[in-house]
């Protein structure tokens, strides 16, 4: 049998046809000289989104932004994200302490107050606290130092946010804050802003944007600071080259910054002072942070004062703590105001206040 050959002509138009369908780089030459062997040829193909944002045109439309706005690879974004999770489409089983299937639990009858305040404000967090004082010392020293923050008020916000670092939450932030952005939550605006900053803060900081875990609105570390507070609050306090949220210095260093630039005053003692009035329950006044009031109009017009000395003569919130059988009132100063640009409420500032102040008294035994 005969095997019919190819043509010389017809093998050099395949060779020919082949080539022109791939376009090979030549050898490039360096400055000395010498030849550097090209990379592989770039593919064209286009890059998909996939996973549980696949399709999402908000997410596409934020890729696209983050790539002019602030250069980010569109890549390395369809990489990130394709591997975000949906949690709204992950169903977590209401687990109770003893590991059983029932969240119902009997609640004894105490005041919206005492709820609050004793699920921070416990033996064990105390200790923690003072653990944590007797082991950062001179950091929280060095802020007062730099910032004027006294080491109680950085130790309440610690023991509330993460329980000393117990706590720092179990979702990954990727996966909270692209939920809570793409897929319509009430607040969707500020958790996209905020997914666009935390993309920023983890190319800064040369972190792993798949790796970092915080709470359910997406907040990180020790002190719990969302991406835009990191970028605007975050210092590197031990001077290793690095803005650690993780890092205990560099929070104690952030959260006193944080003060600082919301306008703390370090030559004001007080930051709330119990107050006396008449009766159990009080209703006569509008009360909260946002107030402030003149302590002399208080005194002489409504019988409202201050059960100790109060130094501080400016004007006064007036906190109303509410137990189960009466009102405790407070008078929050200008710092009172100032713990609320961390959370905005009352009862958290208050917290702060008194686990602050009961982890001083349990380190120096008063």
């Amino acid at each position: 049998m005969k095997i019919k050959t190819i043509p010389s002509l017809a093998i050099s138009l395949l060779l020919f046809t082949a080539c022109s369908q791939q376009q090979i780089s030549p050898p490039s030459v360096d400055e000395d000289n010498s030849t550097t062997i090209p990379l592989e040829p770039q593919t064209t193909e286009s890059i998909d989104l996939t996973g549980h944002f696949a399709g999402n045109y908000k997410l596409l439309e934020f890729i696209e932004q983050m790539h002019t706005q602030h250069n980010f690879d569109k890549k390395y974004l369809y990489s990130i994200f394709s591997d975000a999770k949906d949690l709204n489409q992950i169903v977590e089983p209401c687990i109770t302490k003893n590991g059983k299937n029932d969240c119902i639990t009997t609640v004894k009858p105490q005041g919206k107050w005492d709820r609050y305040r004793n699920g921070v404000i416990y033996e064990a967090n105390i200790n923690r606290g003072v653990a944590f004082w007797n082991e950062h010392e001179n950091a929280l020293n060095k802020a007062y130092q730099v910032y004027g923050v006294l080491p109680e008020f950085i130790i309440g916000i610690l023991g509330i946010e993460t329980g000393y670092g117990k706590y720092f939450g179990e979702k990954r932030v990727i996966d909270i804050l692209t939920s809570k952005a793409m897929l319509g939550d009430r607040r969707e605006d500020f958790y996209t802003k905020q997914l666009e900053k935390f993309l920023i803060m983890t190319r800064e900081a040369n972190l792993d944007p798949l790796a970092l875990k915080g709470s359910n609105a997406g907040a990180m570390g020790y002190g719990q600071f969302i991406a835009s507070s990191y970028l605007t609050f975050a210092v590197d306090f031990n001077e290793d080259g690095v803005t650690d949220l993780w890092n205990p210095e560099d929070a104690i260093g952030s959260i006193a910054n944080y003060f600082a630039k919301n306008g703390w005053d370090s030559s004001i003692r007080e930051v709330a002072v119990r107050a006396k009035y008449r009766g159990y329950r009080f209703n006569r006044l509008k009360t909260g942070y946002k107030t402030k009031y003149s302590q002399y109009k208080l005194r002489k017009k409504y019988h409202i004062v201050p059960r100790t000395h109060l130094s501080y003569r400016g004007p006064v919130s007036l906190i109303k703590l509410p137990k189960y059988s009466y009102d405790e009132l407070w008078m929050g100063t200008h710092n009172f105001r100032v713990i609320t640009t961390y959370n905005h409420s009352s009862f958290y500032a208050m917290t702060v206040f008194q686990l602050g102040q009961a982890v001083k008294n349990r380190r120096y035994g008063i």
